[in-house]
């Protein structure tokens, strides 16, 4: 089943916005860093701290990919679209947990946004 014109508008705003996320949290990447590195945590943490740090980045960048490609898919749209909507709003959920509101909401926003396209898919 194809996508309707709203669908694919709400699908391209949804993977628009993991992507700018996605990029402010990995700009950060080499400020935190700095800081892990002046800290006084364990040489171990310090050491795999860049690489936890980008997977949300990367988590986000590879979510949007996945919104993306189903402008181009013509079968099972709607639960791949619900599938990109249940994993954004668990990420939301986990930085309301780690008290960023503004991302979460931004989370919240594209969870709904990804919901709501697969709602409109025909």
């Amino acid at each position: 089943m194809t996508k309707s014109k709203t669908s694919k508008l709400l699908t391209i705003i949804g993977s628009s916005l993991l992507i700018i996320m996605g990029l402010f949290h990995g700009s950060g990447i080499n400020y935190v860093n700095a800081l892990m590195q002046q800290s006084n945590a364990e040489p171990l943490i310090v050491e795999i701290f860049p690489v936890l740090f980008a997977h949300p980045s990367i988590q986000l960048f590879g979510l949007a990919g996945l919104g993306i490609l189903t402008l181009f898919m013509k079968h099972e749209i709607g639960k791949i679209l619900f599938f990109i909507s249940i994993m954004v709003c668990i990420d939301a959920l986990l930085a309301f947990f780690l008290g960023a509101a503004i991302p979460g909401v931004l989370l919240l926003v594209s969870s709904f946004v990804f919901g709501l396209a697969g709602i409109k898919k025909s």
